[in-house]
């Protein structure tokens, strides 16, 4: 039977932002770290998928929080993996504080993929498997997203030489740092996000350019960014009063 795997990280001032709250940035990337250490865990190591030309790469995630999570606390993060679905490969993760009370809920989908060709792999033709829990009881896996209607740009963003990662493209957790800049300072200090999903749709090299629009209803935000006609990403966030 598969296990959760868990990690405990101390909150650094580097990882927060100016209100000492885990950037949303910071806090994806600790997530995908604990995914892929438990994937290295059950056997899948570097040198059965990386160093044969394979890469892991995150399709969606959606995060459900009962707050923000803040510097200088200790938290307890946990991750486990869903039974495969074709060549998706769902994972579900819980947070908690040093008292064991629940931060967050969260689940991902996670795509392997040829490095060169980056098209999905079939994991039979590759011998890939991972054992994994059913999905009952487990937080809601991140589906589609609604169209967008709104047609007025909210900010222009390009791609630059800090946002590529090592496989490069884009690092998908640079996304949430777009999103977060979209919004003032005010905004930031008097919300906090309750849930938010991201889709990633299509990946981003240095020096692309990308439009994001946004739409906003009851608390509720859609976001896509939108590249040459073609969207490249979505994001949908539910925000209430601090």
């Amino acid at each position: 039977m598969p296990e959760y795997h868990s990690k405990e990280i101390k909150i650094l001032s580097s990882d927060c932002d100016r209100f000492q709250h885990l950037r949303l940035s910071r806090l994806f990337s600790i997530l995908q770290e604990i995914s892929i250490a438990d994937v290295e865990r059950v056997g899948l190591t570097r040198d059965k998928t990386l160093d044969k030309g394979m890469l892991w790469v995150i399709s969606r995630m959606r995060l459900e929080m009962e707050r923000p999570i803040c510097y200088d606390e200790t938290i307890t993060i946990s991750t486990i993996a869903g039974k495969r679905a074709h060549m998706m490969f769902p994972r579900y993760y819980e947070v908690r504080d040093s008292e064991g009370s629940l931060i967050l809920r969260g689940s991902a989908i996670w795509l392997l993929i040829y490095a060169d060709s980056r098209t999905p792999i079939v994991p039979e033709e590759e011998q890939i498997e991972i054992p994994g829990v059913e999905e009952q009881g487990m937080p809601l896996l991140p589906m589609g997203l609604r169209a967008i209607e709104s047609d007025i740009p909210a900010i222009i963003r390009k791609v630059m030489y800090s946002d590529i990662d090592l496989n490069g493209h884009m690092n998908n957790t640079r996304y949430l740092d777009w999103i977060d800049d979209m919004y003032d300072m005010h905004f930031h200090e008097v919300t906090r996000v309750r849930t938010i999903q991201i889709n990633y749709l299509k990946e981003l090299s240095y020096g692309d350019q990308v439009t994001l629009f946004y739409e906003y209803e009851n608390g509720r935000y859609r976001i896509d960014g939108v590249m040459d006609g073609d969207k490249v990403f979505s994001a949908a966030a539910e925000v209430e009063k601090r």
